[in-house]
C-alpha cells in the first residue's frame, strides 16, 4: 500500500526554544500535546507542533543537538501552502533569506529557506507570479 501522505517531520534541536520559537513565527505551527517518550528507560524531551486548527503534530522537535549518524544525508522537508506573495513578505519581515523560483512544467512556486538547526524547509505554492516578485 503506497503512502497517502506526510504524517510527520521529526528533527532534532540543540536549542529547542529558539526552534519552536522559528516554526510558530514562520510558519505558525503551535506546541500541542505530547505523550511522555523514553528511549532505553530515559525520558527523551521535545515538543510537538501542530498547524492552525491541525488535528495532529506534523513536526516533532527532540530536544537534544543533532549529531552525524544515519540520517546525515537528510535533505529538506516540503509543505504545501497558500498565499505566496504574503509568505515572502513574511520572510523578508524576518530576515529569513530565501531562495523562490518556479517548478518548471507545472503552475507551482517552491520556496527554501533554513531553520535555526540548518535544516533546509521547502514551502509549494500552487501560484505563479512575475520572477522580479520572487526575490
Amino acid at each position: 500500500m503506497p503512502p497517502l501522505c506526510l504524517d510527520h517531520v521529526t528533527l532534532s534541536s540543540g536549542d529547542i526554544e529558539r526552534t519552536v520559537a522559528f516554526y510558530g513565527d514562520i510558519l505558525g505551527l503551535r506546541p500541542g500535546f505530547r505523550p511522555p517518550l523514553e528511549a532505553n528507560g530515559v525520558r527523551v524531551g521535545g515538543v510537538w507542533l501542530y498547524p492552525e486548527g491541525g488535528t495532529y503534530p506534523i513536526l516533532h522537535i527532540i530536544d537534544r543537538k543533532p549529531e552525524d549518524g544515519p540520517t546525515g544525508a537528510f535533505h529538506h522537508f516540503a509543505f504545501r501552502g497558500t498565499g505566496l506573495l504574503a509568505f515572502l513578505d513574511h520572510l523578508r519581515s524576518r530576515a529569513v533569506e530565501f531562495k523562490a523560483a518556479p517548478v518548471a512544467d507545472t503552475s507551482d512556486t517552491q520556496v527554501h529557506f533554513f531553520d535555526p538547526n540548518g535544516v533546509k524547509i521547502e514551502m509549494i505554492f500552487a501560484d505563479r507570479v512575475a520572477p522580479s516578485l520572487l526575490s
